[in-house]
């Protein structure tokens, strides 16, 4: 039978990432189907311990699951300085007895440590799922010009020189060319949704294969009833899922909702994955706003994703305010799976896969004001009632392993 081994930029248990939830549910419907799976992930503990002690850089994890130290890369983590840390990495994944790699990830991973395992493996398949843009855009994949939060739709040395005047133009354009001669090798790309895949097309992944596979949330969360028709009280608890960083729009949804109020007085809101805080931490100067809107906000801290169907199902939206280009958030999913309607940023990912006033609402990015509008919108019985009758599920079992099977079934060397 037929082995794949999973590289991912993280393990769920240590760090909860999109990125690295979708790789490791993968790992679980493999299994689960029949198939050995086999994960390798890296681990920024088990990077710090290692600074420490002589341990193996490999570290057996748990049942064909194992986790690597990542010291000896670059600061961006996209390619290692230390090749003989590197080179022993390489050793241990084209040992395994696989017939095909899926990269999740190449940041913690190094794009040079995967043109070296194709080097050594040229037996085998890869693929690799393009989660972010980190390979375009230098400030951390998330296409927003440094000064301010300005959106950037394109990259270029002069516009990237922008942003960071410290780069120079030769050292922008040997960056890309590593990454696409690297990215150019797979057998196949999967792009999260079409939005993503038009960003890489474009930036010179054009003509390569590839094509746009949803992440799967995985069995337990694809067995689970979807919520019955909502109570019109729903209609005004509004619910946000996440982490209250810059780039998710928390200060976004604050402002807006706040203003909101004067119109549906009644409304909640309620932030699931933060503390109080957590927000008050990146935004200081929103204490006296949260002061003011009492208890209408409340911080309901981290949760666990297995308890996301009951806890999605306590609120009547889901609110996706991010000011970047999100690409596939699996709160959108998620979302969809429960059947809660979901109100977004009109941008990217988000736009794609929220369609509205069909299943969802749209607000214009970054823009509270306007999503005060929404909101008020949205607490309407009858809004409500309707999106919440035809929000779409998300990719199933069966369509999701058919794909992979798709690249994963026979094998050819790697292209040169």
């Amino acid at each position: 039978m037929s082995a794949i081994c999973v590289i991912a930029h993280s393990h769920p248990d240590v760090s909860k990432g999109g990125g690295e939830v979708a790789a490791y549910r993968q790992v679980q419907t493999l299994r689960s189907a029949g198939q050995r799976a086999i994960l390798v992930a890296a681990s920024a503990v088990n990077t710090g311990y290692a600074a420490r002690q002589p341990i193996d850089r490999v570290t057996p994890y748990a049942d064909d699951e194992f986790l690597y130290d990542f010291g000896g890369m670059e600061p961006d983590r996209l390619w290692w300085s230390d090749p003989f840390k590197r080179d022993a990495l390489v050793r241990f994944l084209a040992a395994l007895p696989v017939t095909a790699y899926h990269f999740h990830h190449y940041w913690r991973v190094g794009i040079d440590l995967i043109a070296a395992l194709m080097e050594a493996r040229p037996d085998a398949r890869f693929a690799i799922t393009l989660h972010e843009m980190l390979a375009i855009c230098v400030n951390h994949g998330q296409m927003i010009r440094t000064q301010g939060r300005e959106l950037c739709d394109r990259e270029s040395p002069l516009r990237c020189l922008g942003c960071f005047p410290e780069k120079t133009i030769p050292g922008l354009v040997l960056r890309k060319a590593a990454l696409l001669a690297v990215l150019r090798r797979f057998h196949h790309r999967f792009y999260p949704s079409a939005f993503i895949r038009g960003r890489y097309e474009a930036w010179g992944l054009a003509g390569t294969a590839g094509s746009v596979l949803e992440n799967y949330l995985g069995d337990a969360l694809l067995a689970a009833p979807r919520r019955p028709p909502p109570a019109p009280g729903m209609a005004q608890r509004f619910g946000f899922f996440g982490q209250p960083t810059p780039f998710k729009g928390l200060d976004i949804l604050v402002r807006g909702f706040s203003l909101a109020l004067k119109e549906i007085p009644t409304a909640t809101l309620t932030v699931f994955g933060a503390e109080r805080a957590d927000m008050l931490r990146d935004f200081p100067d929103f204490r006296t706003l949260l002061d003011e809107t009492g208890k209408s906000i409340s911080f309901a801290g981290r949760y666990d994703p297995s308890e996301v169907v009951a806890l999605m199902g306590s609120v009547g939206w889901v609110v996706i305010p991010s000011i970047w280009w999100e690409n596939s958030p699996v709160v959108i999913q998620e979302a969809r799976r429960t059947g809660t309607p979901l109100i977004a940023s009109d941008i990217g990912g988000m736009a794609e896969k929220v369609l509205d006033g069909v299943d969802g609402l749209h607000f214009r990015r970054a823009s509270a004001t306007d999503l005060a509008r929404v909101l008020a919108e949205a607490a309407r019985p009858e809004t409500h009632a309707r999106l919440s009758g035809s929000v779409r599920d998300v990719i199933d079992r069966h369509d999701f392993l058919h794909a992979l099977d798709a690249v994963f079934g026979a094998g050819h060397p790697i292209a040169s």
